[in-house]
């Protein structure tokens, strides 16, 4: 396990993870970029935990949306296979 320090919205964190470093930062990167474009559409004065937290629905409505379309084509492919399989035992 390594200790890498991250940057998001000003915020210095200290984080432990097997992950590999490049890695966080950019997850870290897209999260401070979420959280920056939040921040800059809404009125002023939110406080940056209600930024974060707009921030954090966003980045779940992408992973949710990306989650379903990969669901759906793993069921295209399923079909796929089963109809090539048919094809074949023909």
């Amino acid at each position: 396990m390594r200790e890498i320090d991250l940057e998001i919205a000003g915020q210095r964190l200290h984080v432990r993870t097997d992950e590999d470093e490049q890695y966080m930062r950019q997850l870290a990167a897209y999260v401070d970029s979420c959280m920056r474009e939040v921040g800059k559409g809404q009125q002023r004065g939110l406080t940056s935990m209600t930024v974060a937290l707009l921030a954090a629905m966003r980045i779940a409505d992408e992973y949710h949306k990306a989650k379903g379309l990969g669901d759906e084509a793993e069921q295209v492919l399923d079909r796929l296979a089963e109809a090539v399989e048919a094809c074949l035992e023909d």
